[in-house]
């Protein structure tokens, strides 16, 4: 095999094997968004660039982005293949950038030149973020929030700054001080104080007082179980103390509404409870719940005499409508158990009948009377 056909079989391999930092599937094209964020400007930019970097290194690509697979110079065929993967790195950071800032950039060929001139645009200065960050975590506080979202909050806060965090490495051989666990350790005890002296003084003030106190600070696990254990139990005595408080209050809305019915006196009946405009008395115009009342007849009076069936001979008198005048135009016949129209005498009554044509006086008064509890019809 000549030198010519070895570096063809090379170039073939480089392009065709997967785990080739030159390797494109057919699903890559300049136009998708490998991230799925999106840059806006200096307030993203750090978790944008993450987020670039980590999809760049799932596909072998981060060689072109920082600079360690340079563009060769010599070989053409090289050059294509390297142009070719530029061009579609390219592509993805033009893509992953806000349209209204893509204009304001100088078009590039470099994927590394193109990344490292967003990296000078939009990075702001470590210690000016680091800064941000510290007062961003200092000024976090629960203010009545649930412990999940004040959590995720400073977590969110945590994660930027462990970003910028220096984490110094052992130089001993075989690390025999364990530099980088107590790091780690010092660095969970910082991240403990920062929750609990975010958390609501009402709610947690005890807690927090008891479990700083404690000699030796449990880790921040622990923590965040104990205080999410006396959520739960605040929120349970919570419900508990809500239903008595529902109850007293709606007596005394009762107890409110009865004293103002006390004090409503209606002008026309004298009777307190209702006002003018609701009076039946003065409409005439009773309900139907009116009558069920025993002792109730229309207008108030009258109403039924007996207590049942088949005891005594109970009769039911006439409807009186309306209220009378005076207490002498309302007259009873005791013999016939019939209540006349106010305003009417017996004769004056019985005069209008024979008027009326051929209706009979009795036959009429028993139908104001209605059947009996003896009638075959009597459906009371």
């Amino acid at each position: 095999m000549t030198d010519d056909q070895q570096h063809q079989k090379e170039r073939r391999r480089k392009i065709n094997d997967v785990s080739s930092p030159y390797y494109l599937s057919n699903s890559d094209f300049p136009g998708i968004n490998i991230s799925g964020l999106v840059l806006k400007g200096e307030g993203n930019y750090r978790e944008w660039s993450t987020a670039m970097k980590n999809a760049f290194r799932a596909k072998r690509k981060m060689g072109f982005i920082d600079g360690t697979i340079e563009r060769p110079e010599e070989d053409i065929e090289d050059l294509e293949d390297w142009l070719t993967v530029n061009s579609m790195l390219v592509g993805w950071l033009m893509t992953a950038v806000d349209p209204t800032l893509r204009t304001n950039l100088t078009y590039m060929e470099s994927a590394n030149d193109l990344w490292e001139d967003l990296k000078t645009r939009f990075a702001v200065g470590d210690a000016m973020r680091v800064y941000e960050l510290k007062e961003s975590i200092r000024e976090c506080q629960q203010n009545g929030q649930p412990i999940t979202a004040y959590f995720g909050r400073l977590k969110a806060l945590w994660d930027d700054y462990d970003g910028y965090r220096y984490i110094p490495q052992c130089v001993c051989q075989g690390c025999t001080c364990d530099l980088n666990k107590k790091f780690l350790k010092h660095a969970e005890k910082e991240k403990t104080h920062d929750f609990l002296l975010g958390l609501d003084s009402e709610a947690f003030g005890v807690l927090r007082s008891n479990i700083l106190s404690l000699d030796d600070l449990p880790p921040f696990s622990r923590v965040y179980q104990m205080v999410t254990q006396e959520e739960r139990h605040r929120n349970m005595v919570k419900g508990r103390e809500e239903k008595p408080e529902a109850v007293a209050f709606a007596v005394r809305m009762a107890s409110n509404n009865a004293g103002r019915e006390e004090k409503i006196k209606c002008t026309y009946c004298n009777k307190v409870g209702h006002e003018v405009e609701n009076c039946f008395k003065k409409s005439g115009r009773y309900p139907e719940w009116w009558f069920d009342n025993p002792g109730r007849g229309r207008g108030g009076r009258g109403g039924r005499t007996g207590s049942g069936r088949g005891r005594g001979r109970p009769v039911a008198h006439a409807v009186q409508i309306g209220e009378p005048r005076d207490e002498g135009q309302s007259k009873v016949d005791e013999k016939q158990g019939v209540t006349y129209a106010p305003g009417f005498t017996s004769e004056q009554w019985k005069s209008l009948l024979k008027l009326g044509g051929n209706c009979k006086s009795s036959s009429v008064e028993e139908k104001l009377s209605g059947p009996t509890f003896e009638d075959a019809d009597w459906s009371g």
